[in-house]
C-alpha cells in the first residue's frame, strides 16, 4: 500500500514539474528558422510548416529557396533578386489602378486561425473562438470602409489551430468567393517570439509589418503570386519596410478559390495588437491605390485616371487640343471666304481635293 502512495506521489510531483517547467508556447521552438546556405544568416523566422521547395521573397526582393529542413532549422539557397513588375505595361497598369473602371469595391476578410491573439493585449496567445485577429479584420474592414469600399467580414469560428483548421475554413472561404469580391484576405499573426521579426520603422515610428502568404499547390498561384507581387510593389513605393516579405509554402490555404486572395500575416503574438493597427491603416491604403487608383497619385505615382490632378490634367489638355483645332478651322475658314472673294477659291478647293457641287440645287427638279 505505501509502495503505490509513493509511486503515485511520484507521478503526481512529476506531473507538477511538467506542467510548470517552462515549456510555454512562447519558449518552446514551435517555429522555424530559415537560414542562408553559405553565410548561415537568419533569413526569416515563422510558426508555418516550411518545406523543401518552398520560397521566400525577402523585403529587398531576394529570393530564397528551401533546400533542407532538419528538424525546425532550415536552410535556404540564394537565387537572385526578383523585378516584382516585369515591364513598363504594367507598371501603368497598376497606376490606372486594377479596378478602377469598376463600379462596385468588394474586399472579403475572414480568420482561418480563430484563436490568434496578442500575448501583450489579451494575456495569452490563444483565445478559442475570440481571437484578436478578428479585431485586426474589423480594423482593415474599418480603414477599406473609409475609403469607399464596401467588405465583407465573415467572423466564422474555425477552431481548434489545427491541421484541420483550413478544411473548416474553407466553407466560409467558398461562400465569400461566391460573393465574387475583388480580393478574398486570411487575416492572422505569426507565433514567432521574436519581435523583431515582425517590428519596421517608417520616420521614426514602430509598427508591425505584414507577411504575405501564397500556397504552391493550386491552381490560382501564378494569379496570386502577381497579385502578392503587386501589393508589394505598391507598398513599397509608400510605405517602404511595411511588407516583410512574400513566403511560397506547400499548400493551397483555400487560395484556389478566386484569382486574388492571400494570407495577410499582421506581427506576432508577442507584440501588442496596437502594432497592427497601424499597419492596417497603411495596407488598406496600399490595397486602395493597387486595386480602384486610390485618392491622391495613382500607384506608382506615374499617372492614374481617378486622381483629381491627372483628371485636372487630362480636362486641360482636352480643353486644348480643343482650342487649336478651333483656330485650325478659324484660319483655313477665313482663308476661304478671302479666297471666294477674289476669285481663288476654286484653285484652292481643289488643290485640298475638294470638288465643287455642279449642281448645287438638285432639290429643285
Amino acid at each position: 500500500m505505501n509502495k503505490r502512495i509513493l509511486i503515485t506521489a511520484s507521478l503526481l510531483i512529476t506531473l507538477f514539474f511538467l506542467l510548470s517547467s517552462p515549456n510555454t508556447y512562447a519558449q518552446q521552438q514551435n517555429y522555424f528558422t530559415v537560414v542562408a546556405e553559405k553565410s548561415r544568416d537568419v533569413i526569416f523566422e515563422t510558426a508555418m510548416e516550411v518545406s523543401v521547395g518552398d520560397y521566400y521573397l525577402n523585403e529587398q526582393n531576394k529570393k530564397y529557396r528551401i533546400i533542407k529542413v532538419d528538424g525546425k532549422k532550415c536552410i535556404a539557397k540564394f537565387e537572385g533578386t526578383v523585378k516584382l513588375i516585369e515591364d513598363d505595361d504594367n507598371l501603368f497598369a497598376l497606376s490606372q489602378g486594377l479596378l478602377a473602371q469598376k463600379g462596385n469595391k468588394l474586399i472579403a476578410l475572414y480568420n482561418t486561425h480563430s484563436d490568434e491573439s496578442y500575448k501583450p493585449t489579451s494575456g495569452t496567445h490563444s483565445e478559442p473562438g475570440k481571437g484578436d485577429v478578428f479585431n485586426v479584420a474589423a480594423m482593415l474592414a474599418q480603414a477599406l470602409e473609409k475609403k469607399g469600399i464596401e467588405v465583407i467580414h465573415n467572423q466564422s469560428k474555425h477552431d481548434p489551430h489545427d491541421g484541420g483548421a483550413y478544411e473548416r475554413s474553407r466553407r466560409t472561404a467558398t461562400r465569400l468567393a461566391r460573393k465574387r469580391p475583388d480580393a478574398i484576405f486570411d487575416i492572422h499573426r505569426d507565433g514567432v517570439p521574436n519581435s523583431k521579426e515582425y517590428t519596421a520603422d517608417i520616420n521614426g515610428k514602430k509598427f508591425g509589418q505584414v507577411r504575405m502568404v501564397v500556397g504552391r499547390q493550386n491552381p490560382q498561384m501564378k494569379v496570386n503570386d502577381k497579385f502578392a507581387k503587386e501589393i508589394k510593389a505598391v507598398t513599397d513605393k509608400y510605405y517602404p519596410g511595411l511588407v516583410k516579405g512574400i513566403f511560397y509554402a506547400k499548400g493551397k490555404y483555400n487560395q484556389d478559390l478566386s484569382p486574388r486572395s492571400l494570407i495577410l500575416e499582421f506581427a506576432t503574438y508577442v507584440q501588442p495588437q496596437e502594432a497592427a493597427s497601424v499597419s492596417v491603416n497603411l495596407f488598406a491604403d496600399s490595397i486602395n491605390k493597387l486595386l480602384y487608383g486610390g485618392e491622391s497619385e495613382g500607384a506608382l505615382g506615374i499617372g492614374g485616371t481617378t486622381t483629381k490632378q491627372t483628371k485636372a490634367n487630362e480636362s486641360s489638355g482636352a480643353f486644348s487640343a480643343i482650342g487649336i483645332i478651333l483656330a485650325i478651322v478659324l484660319v483655313i475658314g477665313g482663308f476661304l471666304f478671302f479666297a471666294n472673294k477674289t476669285g481663288a477659291g476654286g484653285a484652292f478647293s481643289n488643290s485640298l481635293g475638294v470638288k465643287e457641287d455642279d449642281d448645287k440645287g438638285e432639290d429643285d427638279n
